[in-house]
């Protein structure tokens, strides 16, 4: 197997593991601090993916930075004060912001938060503790991107790895053994995500010991990348809109409960994306390094070589969630009102989030470009039809009404935006994406999922775990069979682990 085999096996089981360890435990948290205060947990990842837009593009812009100057010889001092400089500016962000959340903690649990039976105080301490976690987790994101500029994927993996088992399991000790309450849980998560950024902080600084001065804080640094954060600041503040306004409007027109199971819907759903985000770490430094050496040819290939893979994986696990939502659901939660309250907005979701994902390797060739007008003028636009859109139909359907507003700008990126991007950066390559790119993968894994949905619904109306896995499992063997890469690669596989 490749290097880049095995790294992208690597980073593959570490996204899974995280994002399987993350939903695994859900109804562990439900049954023991109740589906409200569960929706606290969900509030919080509606407040941070909000408070994300702080980030000002910088991590992107560091992340290509650190890749172009390795690139480089004798860059090592540049990197170090670029690195250092960021650094700053994201801790000071994330202390005042934390503070921030702190001191508005008891407006937000008087006038925002909806609940029935959790009292103001409780609600109060837990938003506080919410900004203490924030604090400490906003500059991960910037070792996060160091590390996958520097192509150190796979210690980055592993951290998230061992970190993400850390909290998830933790909790639940301290949940049982010191207080079945939600103050017990973030104080939890402020403690590991502390250890966990710190921990960061030292890989990648013992990445840069070469270089013997200390690292300054660099203005000169910093001007090289303020263009493209500025642009991936725009792309920030867009996409906000088209990523969590819907989860804000949620959270302050329907009961706590229903925020909870909203934002389970789109945690379930985030399946889809977490087995082909490894793929980013590894195709974007290779876009920069290719656009760096002017190599179009080799750029074009890649694009169509990533796009059929993302296909490729995207297709069959986005139709099984959507077609077997239901049946997922209540083998995982074993709760009859969890399950039919989150399976419509699960199977709405993963449908937007299949095409959400097929927009993801021309944002990263883009950005490896330099380019970042298109994404926002992009969004900018879908912004104006959702948000009217998300107030109209959350007041008039509730949660499953907001999911269907994801659904729909995501549609309009497929019908509108990838046909405008080929011919801004790949004409000509429009007929090969739709035809060599998606079509096997689409045709293959829509006739096998209905396949299986019908023949489930004949035979196995009473699934369990094992026969649910089985089944999957024979899925896979017969998708093996027609899409050929898969097929080369499992004969790769099997030659490796023979010899």
């Amino acid at each position: 197997m490749s290097p880049n085999s095995s790294k992208f096996s690597i980073i593959l089981i570490s996204r899974i593991w995280t994002a399987l360890i993350s939903i695994i435990f859900v109804p562990i948290y439900v049954k023991i601090i109740g589906a409200e205060s569960y929706g606290l947990v969900a509030f919080f990842g509606t407040l941070s993916g909000s408070l994300a837009i702080l980030d000002l593009g910088l991590s992107t812009a560091i992340s290509r930075q650190v890749a172009i100057l390795l690139t480089q010889p004798d860059k090592e001092k540049e990197s170090k004060d670029l690195i250092f400089s960021v650094e700053i500016i994201y801790w000071l962000i994330a202390l005042v912001v934390g503070l921030l959340v702190v001191l508005l903690a008891q407006p937000i649990a008087l006038y925002w938060i909806k609940t029935k039976d959790l009292s103001v105080a409780t609600i109060q301490k837990a938003v506080m503790l919410m900004g203490a976690v924030f604090a400490v987790q906003f500059p991960a994101s910037i070792y996060n991107g160091v590390l996958i500029g520097s192509d150190r994927q796979i210690a980055n993996a592993v951290a998230a790895l061992i970190f993400t088992t850390l909290k998830a399991l933790g909790v639940i000790v301290v949940l049982k053994l010191v207080s079945p309450t939600i103050e017990s849980y973030f104080i939890w998560q402020v403690l590991i995500t502390l250890i966990s950024t710190y921990c960061l902080r030292i890989l990648v600084w013992n990445n840069f010991k070469v270089a013997l001065e200390k690292a300054r804080f660099s203005v000169v640094q910093l001007k090289n990348i303020w263009r493209f954060a500025a642009g991936m600041t725009g792309i920030s503040l867009v996409t906000f809109f088209l990523s969590q306004i819907d989860k804000i409007v949620v959270s302050k027109f329907v009961l706590l409960e229903f925020v909870g199971y909203y934002n389970l819907g789109f945690l379930v759903s985030s399946g889809i994306t977490q087995v082909i985000s490894p793929m980013q770490p590894i195709i974007f430094p290779k876009f920069t390094a290719l656009v760096a050496s002017d190599k179009q040819a080799e750029l074009v290939a890649l694009y169509h070589k990533s796009s059929r893979w993302i296909a490729i994986i995207i297709f069959p696990v986005g139709f099984i969630l959507i077609l077997f939502a239901k049946e997922i659901l209540f083998l995982w939660t074993k709760n009859p009102t969890l399950t039919n309250n989150t399976a419509p907005i699960v199977q709405v979701v993963a449908a937007g989030t299949i095409c959400n994902c097929l927009m993801w390797v021309p944002y990263w060739y883009m950005l490896a470009k330099g380019h970042t007008k298109f994404t926002i003028y992009q969004n900018i636009i879908a912004a104006i039809i959702l948000v009217p859109l998300l107030f109209w139909w959350t007041s008039k359907y509730g949660a499953l009404g907001a999911s269907f507003v994801w659904l729909t700008v995501n549609i309009a990126y497929i019908l509108i935006a990838i046909p405008i991007f080929h011919r801004l950066y790949m004409r000509g390559e429009l007929i090969n994406w739709y035809k060599s790119d998606m079509g096997l993968p689409l045709v293959s894994a829509a006739v096998i999922a209905l396949g299986a949905k019908y023949f489930q619904l004949q035979m196995l109306n009473n699934l369990n775990i094992l026969s649910l896995f089985l089944f999957f499992s024979c899925c896979l063997v017969f998708y093996t069979l027609i899409i050929p890469e898969l097929r080369t690669f499992f004969f790769i596989l099997k030659d490796k682990c023979l010899k």
